[in-house]
Formats: structure tokens, C-alpha cells, sequence
């Protein structure tokens, strides 16, 4: 095909193309946007009322746990809603049940709406405490790989302002120091010996000298 062939045809083309397919797709193209919007306002709805009906089921006052509802898109277009969960108040029950709660939360939407598996693309907690005076310091180091009984009976590193100390720092017994000590009295021993087979051969190199004449 030609150079003002394919220009003619082309021309043809776009002629004879009935204006109401045209306006029939611009109408498709509107509504998909209207029904992608009227979906999503459904979703965070939906979202909002299964954070508050939980929270209540469980006795947990609502103001502790808030929401963020962020739209993302997946890896083929498809538009959906990443869930965050905002702790607002501090207490320790709460973040040792939050797996618990977030399976909660899941099989609530899913009893709702099954096909939220395709469009609630992830979930998090992110830690927004209003006061942070409640919230208990870093434990000692060693206390990580104790049982739950033994890193109770751990005692608390104090923590105060900035980067002071305050109160007495309680560090953990290592074999470090009991390395240490063994190899000092090894270095003594070592030291010990090596005196006394030195006076030895002096001895005995003394009694082998040839007598005066």
C-alpha cells in the first residue's frame, strides 16, 4: 500500500465510523470511572465499619485503634486499598493480640465481601502514640534469647533523657569475664612453671661445676 493509499484508507476509516459508536464509548469510558469511584467509596465504607464493629466485639475501645485507607494499584492495573492501622494508645495487651486482631479484621471483611481478596492489597500497623510516657524501656540485651520466665526475672535497664542513664545499669552475666579469668590464670600457671624449671636447671648446672683445686 501507498504512501496517499494508506493516507485515503485511513481517511475512510475515520469517515465511516458511525458517530454513535463513538459517543457509545465515550459513555462506556464515564461509566467504568463512575462505577471505579462508586466501588471504591464502597470498600473504605466497608472498611471503616468492620474496624469499629471489631473493636467493639472485642471490648477494645475504638479511639485506640484508628485507620488509613490508601489506594494503590496492582502490577495489572487493577485499582485497590491498602489497610493502616494506627495504634493511638499505648498498652502491652494490645500489641501481644494484634495478630490475633488483624485475623479478626480479615475474616470480618471476608464474611462481608469474598472478593475483597482481590482488591485489599496489604495491611499495617504503624505505632502513633499520642504519649509515649506509659511505654516500658529497652530490656538488657541477653534478655531476648531467655525464656518468658527467665527474662522476667531480668531486671529493666533504666532509661532517662537523651542519651543519660540514670539509676543503676544492670548488665547481664557473659561467658566473657569468666573467659578472661581463666585465661589470666592460665598466663599465671604458664609464668609459674616457667620459674620453676629455670631454678631447676640452675641447680643442677651449679652441682656439675668442677671443684676448686
Amino acid at each position: 500500500m501507498g504512501f496517499f493509499q494508506s493516507m485515503f484508507g485511513s481517511g475512510r476509516s475515520k469517515a465511516s465510523a458511525p458517530p454513535s459508536s463513538q459517543m457509545h464509548s465515550q459513555l462506556s469510558s464515564g461509566m467504568s470511572q463512575q462505577l471505579a469511584v462508586s466501588q471504591n467509596t464502597t470498600r473504605r465504607e466497608l472498611l471503616k465499619v468492620v474496624l469499629r464493629d471489631t473493636l467493639n466485639r472485642h471490648g477494645i475501645p475504638t479511639p485506640w485503634v484508628t485507620a488509613e485507607l490508601l489506594t494503590t494499584t496492582s502490577r495489572s492495573g487493577e485499582r485497590g486499598v491498602h489497610w493502616r492501622l494506627h495504634i493511638k494508645h499505648w498498652d502491652a495487651r494490645l500489641l501481644t493480640c494484634t495478630v490475633a486482631l488483624q485475623n479478626s479484621l480479615i475474616k470480618r471483611v471476608m464474611t462481608f465481601d469474598p472478593l475483597a481478596v482481590n482488591w485489599l492489597n496489604g495491611i499495617s500497623w504503624q505505632l502513633s502514640l499520642e504519649d509515649e510516657s506509659m511505654c516500658p524501656p529497652m530490656p538488657n540485651a541477653t534478655s531476648w534469647t531467655l525464656n518468658s520466665r527467665q527474662a522476667s526475672a531480668q531486671p529493666q535497664v533504666e532509661q532517662g533523657s537523651a542519651d543519660v542513664i540514670e539509676g543503676p545499669v544492670h548488665i547481664g552475666i557473659t561467658k566473657e569475664p569468666d573467659a578472661r579469668a581463666d585465661l589470666n590464670d592460665l598466663l599465671a600457671a604458664r609464668d609459674a612453671d616457667f620459674l620453676k624449671h629455670a631454678n631447676d636447671k640452675t641447680r643442677v648446672f651449679a652441682s656439675t661445676e668442677p671443684a676448686k683445686l
